[in-house]
């Protein structure tokens, strides 16, 4: 098999790992109203069954990083992948919020590794050039479980009942196992089987590093900001701003279609030009976006408002995944991904747990207090382009050195 061949297979893999992570992980907060009248689970703690997944990732995540870099990617990948379609599975018997938040910390240990090791399989098998557009392919997954998966999960909720999507995805993360078990050879390049080579990597060298420290807080602040107000932005809409519940499904799909859309041409944008202009360009319009929509009576509509929302937020992503993917070596690259997703999931967690401490419900289900977490992920999103420029330059000066 040819290496571009392999790596778009690599690539296109690792795409439907993430689309069936991100899928799983998503999934709590459309269902939330579904799961409310279904086990009576209370709307306020949809922040929480996001959070406590996130949480549960990034534990799992940093408790493997050091030891990631030692196995075939292949057989790490097959095991997460196993396992999160049985915690997902597991979902599905929930019976209240504490049975659903024990499968749902489940699901996170499983998951929160999956992220490091897909990313890694495509920056082992994709050179720098081309690896702005491989990255928005794997990371539109956020789009596509938009376009399609969340949608599909909503209406699967319809037909059936609140059990079934988890069911699907149980299904999906399998038939996905199995895909890379058949079509991947084993990926062992990445170790070095010297004698004397350390049998994990230290977490702690990689944090002495300024490039990885300023990648860590870039994709953190960006999870932060986005997941602090996306938790309680479905609600918002529907209880605040009275969007009807049965258009859910359409404001998932024509947001995602736009991303999905969007990410692809930031990919070839990021290959060409880079990403500081970018980065810049981007952070304006998501400032305009979350101050019409959240801090007064909006003047946009709600589907104008989301599909906007989950389009900067997914470009801005590509734009933070592809400078943070530089930042390591071959060698310890599965370790520093990890810990990265460690980050992001923390970053997210917090966010979903500061979502649920500040926003409160009133007797007719409509939320308080959204403007100030808008303010304060606006605040997070302006120091996003400072941080690439910084960053642009520590990498820059690597190269040369």
């Amino acid at each position: 098999m040819s290496d571009i061949r392999l790596e778009r297979k690599v690539v296109w893999l690792s795409a439907l790992i993430q689309l069936a992570n991100v899928i799983e992980f998503m999934l709590i907060l459309p269902l939330g109203p579904d799961l409310t009248i279904g086990i009576g689970i209370p709307s306020s703690n949809m922040g929480l069954l996001g959070g406590i997944y996130t949480f549960a990732a990034a534990f799992s995540a940093i408790l493997v990083a050091p030891y990631l870099d030692r196995f075939d990617r292949k057989k790490a990948v097959i095991f997460f992948l196993i396992g999160l379609s049985v915690s997902t599975y597991l979902c599905s018997h929930a019976f209240d919020t504490y049975s659903m938040l024990a499968g749902r910390t489940l699901s996170g240990i499983f998951g929160g590794p999956l992220t490091a090791l897909s990313l890694s399989m495509v920056v082992d098998m994709v050179p720098v050039a081309r690896r702005g557009r491989s990255i928005a392919i794997v990371t539109s997954a956020f789009t596509i479980s938009s376009v399609f998966g969340i949608p599909l999960a909503l209406e699967l909720a319809v037909m059936f009942d609140w059990k079934m999507p988890f069911i699907a995805i149980a299904i999906f993360a399998l038939i996905v196992a199995v895909g890379i078990f058949i079509t991947l050879p084993s990926m062992t390049n990445h170790i070095d089987m010297s004698s004397d080579a350390p049998k994990k990597i230290p977490l702690m060298s990689l944090l002495k590093r300024s490039e990885i420290r300023l990648s860590y807080i870039l994709v953190s602040l960006q999870s932060f900001a986005q997941f602090m107000l996306f938790a309680g932005s479905i609600n918002y809409f529907i209880f605040n701003l009275g969007y009807p519940r049965d258009g859910l499904s359409m404001i998932y799909i024509i947001g995602g279609a736009l991303s999905f859309a969007a990410m692809m041409l930031t990919g070839r944008i990021i290959d060409f030009y880079g990403n500081r202009l970018l980065s810049i360009i981007v952070t304006i319009v998501y400032v305009i976006v979350l101050y019409d929509g959240y801090l007064h009576q909006p003047i946009m509509s709600v589907p104008f408002i989301f599909s906007s929302f989950i389009l900067c937020a997914a470009i801005m992503g590509v734009i933070a995944s592809t400078i943070s993917s530089e930042a390591a070596g071959d060698h310890e690259r599965a370790a520093y991904m990890s810990l990265q997703s460690t980050c992001r999931h923390l970053a997210a967690g917090a966010g979903g747990l500061i979502s649920s401490i500040i926003l409160t419900t009133n007797s007719d289900g409509s939320l308080n207090n959204i403007e100030i977490l808008a303010l304060a992920a606006i605040i997070c999103l302006v120091s996003l382009p400072f941080i690439i420029v910084i960053l642009r330059k520590i990498l820059n000066k690597k190269y040369l050195a």
